[in-house]
């Protein structure tokens, strides 16, 4: 089934769902080790253009993915224990405003930026540059260095509540995620 119930999420929810999971934890783990890579090094601009062009990606599919929520019903929350669900909660509003918040804040510090160099989606297309602020580019250069360790800490969060309700509570929630 494409979409929601009430009680589990549509196959479109749950490929959204893992995809960016996997692109998130991939993007995550090569900004890390990205800037290591020398400037002479020949894989470095190879990484930087990946990670640059599946940032916007990224960015893209959050769209499609607030787009898709918003026209589907949610299914309800499991168990009946609040403080739980509204950690959860709580949770899955500081990832969406990290899935938003990390992409963005990389598009502005490259398109901000003075380089002359374009900013080629997987080498289809240039991406719009703004116009040149020192202002911005720092903070987005702060934000974009910053962020990731929230990203992971929020990360964590989500995998080990996940876990915990399913091996601990049993109440499902890995089910409904991961099988219709």
């Amino acid at each position: 089934m494409l979409r929601n119930t009430q009680d589990t999420y549509g196959s479109v929810s749950r490929a959204l769902h893992w995809l960016m999971a996997l692109l998130i934890i991939s993007m995550l783990l090569v900004g890390f080790v990205m800037g290591e890579f020398g400037r002479d090094d020949p894989l470095r601009p190879l990484l930087y253009s990946l990670h640059k062009s599946t940032g916007t990606l990224l960015l893209v599919l959050i769209g499609v993915r607030l787009l898709w929520a918003w026209l589907n019903q949610k299914p309800r929350p499991l168990g009946d224990k609040m403080l739980p669900n509204h950690v959860a909660r709580l949770v899955h509003i500081g990832l969406y405003l990290l899935m938003i918040g990390l992409p963005l804040s990389g598009y502005l510090l490259v398109a901000s930026g003075t380089s002359s160099k374009p900013f080629e989606f997987f080498g289809l297309f240039a991406l719009p540059k703004v116009t040149p602020s020192n202002w911005l580019h720092e903070t987005a250069e702060e934000l974009h260095g910053d962020l990731p360790w929230f990203a992971v800490a929020l990360i964590g969060l989500h995998i080990a509540g996940g876990l915990k309700r399913h091996f601990i509570e049993r109440d499902g929630t890995l089910a409904r995620m991961w099988r219709s």
